[in-house]
C-alpha cells in the first residue's frame, strides 16, 4: 500500500518541477531598442522596453507597447494621426527600433523633420 503512494507522490513531484521548467525554445519575450539621433548622428536618447510588463526605462512603456502590439511590430502600420502643428526651425531627427516581437527580429528607421513630427507619428513609443 505504501508503494503506490509513494509512486503517485514521486510522479507529482516530477510534474509540478517539469511543469515549472520552460520548454525549450519557448517564446522569448518582445523587447525593442528605441533610439533618437539627431542631424548628425550624436544619439539625444534611447530606451530598452520590454512587453507585456515594461517596469523601468520607458515613462510610457504600456502604452508604447500597446502601440508597437497593435501594428504587430511593423512601424510602417502606425495609425495617422491628425497633422500637429510643429514650429519650424528645430533640427531633423532620426528614429530607431530594433529588437525581438513575436519570436521574430525586427527593425525600424524614419528620419523626421522635428521631434514634434517624430511624435505625432509615433505617439507615446519614442515618448522617453
Amino acid at each position: 500500500m505504501r508503494l503506490p503512494l509513494l509512486a503517485a507522490n514521486v510522479g507529482l513531484c516530477a510534474g509540478l518541477v517539469l511543469a515549472a521548467i520552460p520548454a525549450y525554445g519557448a517564446a522569448r519575450p518582445n523587447a525593442v531598442f528605441l533610439s533618437i539621433t539627431a542631424h548628425g548622428g550624436t544619439t539625444m536618447r534611447a530606451v530598452y522596453v520590454q512587453c507585456p510588463n515594461p517596469t523601468q526605462g520607458h515613462p510610457y512603456g504600456e502604452a508604447a507597447c500597446a502601440s508597437i502590439d497593435a501594428v504587430d511590430g511593423d512601424f510602417d502600420r502606425l495609425p495617422s494621426r491628425p497633422p500637429r502643428r510643429c514650429p519650424e526651425g528645430q533640427g531633423s531627427v532620426t528614429a530607431t527600433m530594433n529588437g525581438m516581437w513575436q519570436d521574430r527580429s525586427i527593425s525600424w528607421q524614419k528620419t523626421f523633420p522635428n521631434v514634434c513630427e517624430l511624435y505625432a507619428k509615433t505617439g507615446a513609443i519614442f515618448l522617453f
